[in-house]
């Protein structure tokens, strides 16, 4: 079976304005509980586990076969989501759709998934129809036959409650392990109370609140979703951070229930993400803290049919006076939580981070680093024992961005991105190289 990756998106604030919320009250100096072992091969998803016609791939978004690639680039001074599609010499740049009437926000991979059921990948995107007063929402773009057209509009996902620009940031994952493709999206902090909300944090820097109404809040929104961006059921928690937050990292979809990652708001500085680990019915209740860094990209590292985190430092710096810097032991830092409870340390990088089995050995191998720009991003090689040293990947010279199997040969593909130019790696060397602005 093709092993293929689901797009990490990484949500960049732009600026560095307003002050990120306050952090929660630190109540105890226990160390975070390891995740729980959760169901391994992707073969052992049972057929009656799926819905409908559920794509085998969920970033193919016209059911060809090969992965598809949707990305933010700005073209002619206008933010633009593009869409790149999939051959048997892999991405194609002569196949290239720009959507002309959307303009997405910070927003730097979309999020591909199939929410319908119908078997054609989906894209999950953050913004507003052009030239209209609306406000900036997560939308889908429903994939089919002929891709997506250029003069599309995304569907709005409807959530539990409402809020201002900028409130419902979201991501795709199947977070209940039944096959189908589900959302979770940050809530505002007033949380409508007759929804209700789950047992707050647990670990070091657990909130002390909790409760219906307390928010702010996380919701799972179920699939299947319908055309009108309805989905089959909805659950609203506590906010996993202990506050509100915005940026989400979820693993791919695959036959496993998929972890998510809520990072603590930020501006601009590391802060720590919050683990959900993946559960069949939905994800754990409550959440581990990780160490602080803004990259995060989910795998297996080591083969052993359970999940792995890998989590480090992204690069980004707060650039008011006297935040330039991040303390040791979080400065050009990557940690990876295996679901045994190992752990490892890799220092000598920060960038963006994102996984695939590129040589299809059975384990995940990981493409993390570029964010200072003096070194290419280095390829961290899965194995028995689980990733090894990074290695420098020649000839690189844009930082990760999101994974797939463009090529259709069984392997996963890494794509890089430096403001319009496109690179694809195999982990060994870059096999294409476009300007896709």
């Amino acid at each position: 079976m093709p092993r293929t990756s689901l797009f990490v998106v990484i949500l960049l604030l732009a600026g560095c304005g307003a002050a990120p919320p306050s952090a929660p009250t630190r109540t105890s100096a226990a160390p975070p509980s390891v995740p729980a072992r959760t169901s391994a091969a992707p073969s052992s998803a049972p057929p009656s586990a799926r819905v409908r016609q559920a794509s085998a791939r969920p970033d193919d978004i016209d059911r060809d076969g090969f992965s598809d690639l949707a990305f933010q680039v700005r073209i002619a001074d206008r933010e633009r989501l593009v869409i790149l599609y999939g051959s048997r010499r892999g991405l194609d740049p002569a196949r290239r759709t720009v959507l002309s009437r959307f303009v997405p926000w910070i927003i730097d991979g979309g999020l591909h998934a199939d929410l319908d059921g119908d078997g054609f990948g989906d894209v999950l995107a953050f913004g507003a129809p052009e030239g209209r007063d609306e406000p900036m929402v997560p939308g889908v773009f429903w994939g089919g036959r002929a891709g997506i057209a250029a003069d599309a509009l995304p569907t709005p996902i409807v959530p539990p409650v409402t809020a201002g620009a900028g409130a419902h940031r979201a991501t795709t994952g199947d977070f209940d392990g039944d096959g189908t493709a589900d959302v979770a999206m940050a809530l505002p902090p007033e949380i409508a109370p007759d929804l209700g909300t789950s047992p707050s944090p647990s670990g070091p820097g657990a909130s002390p609140s909790g409760g219906r109404g307390a928010g702010p809040g996380l919701a799972l929104l179920f699939g299947p979703f319908d055309r009108a961006g309805r989905p089959a059921r909805r659950v609203v928690r506590a906010s996993p951070t202990g506050q509100e937050f915005w940026r989400m990292t979820a693993d791919r979809i695959g036959a496993w229930p998929g972890g998510l990652v809520a990072f603590e708001g930020d501006d601009g500085e590391q802060r720590s993400g919050w683990l959900l680990a993946g559960r069949r019915g939905g994800p754990a209740e409550r959440a581990r803290e990780l160490t602080p860094g803004m990259a995060a990209a989910f795998g297996d590292f080591d083969g052993d049919g359970v999940r792995d985190l890998a989590a480090g430092d992204d690069g980004s710096r707060n650039n008011e006076p006297g935040e330039e810097t991040e303390p040791p032991e979080v400065d050009r830092t990557l940690t990876v939580y295996y679901g045994d409870g190992r752990e490892r340390r890799f220092k000598g990088a920060n960038g963006r981070a994102t996984a695939a089995d590129l040589n299809g050995d059975g384990h995940d191998d990981l493409v993390f680093g570029r964010a200072d720009g003096d070194s290419p991003p280095r390829v961290h090689w899965g194995g028995p024992d689980g990733l090894g040293p990074g290695q420098p990947l020649p000839g690189a010279s844009g930082t990760p961005l999101t994974s797939g199997d463009y090529d259709g040969d069984g392997d996963g593909d890494v794509v890089l991105i430096d403001e319009g130019k496109i690179q694809v790696t195999d982990g060994k060397r870059i096999v294409a190289s476009f300007d896709a602005s």
